[in-house]
């Protein structure tokens, strides 16, 4: 197991907490699909498509720091496969219909794969 300095575990503990609310907030758009009542989706969705970015970033840290984890750089550098989902948001971000189609079926249950495989394989850092 990948020893942490208290800087390390601190963003691994940041970095697993933004994965819950991205989770959270996917819930919610994807909901938003027929509860006209939550009318933030738009706006939602653009909040998990900006900490993509954030991800994007940490994971270059989080490669060198699980450098000799192979099974955790693995599936940090999986997160392409999220990012090439969402990229089939270009220029449909205004039709609705497409949009949701693109959210339900491919974007989201690309996130939610691997945050299945990514959270349990970091938050054992996090815990003391």
């Amino acid at each position: 197991m990948t020893t942490l300095t208290e800087d390390q575990t601190q963003l691994v503990r940041e970095y697993t907490t933004m994965l819950v609310n991205v989770d959270e907030a996917f819930e919610y758009v994807v909901a938003s699909f027929s509860d006209y009542s939550k009318t933030e989706s738009d706006l939602v969705l653009s909040d998990i498509l900006s900490s993509f970015v954030q991800f994007i970033q940490v994971n270059e840290d989080l490669t060198t720091i699980y450098h000799d984890n192979s099974e955790v750089k693995n599936s940090i550098i999986d997160f392409k496969k999220v990012i090439s989902e969402a990229e089939k948001l270009d220029g449909i971000f205004e039709k609705s219909q497409e949009k949701q189609e693109v959210v339900q079926k491919s974007l989201y249950p690309a996130y939610k794969n691997w945050y299945e495989t990514i959270h349990p394989q970091l938050v054992v850092y996090t815990q003391v």
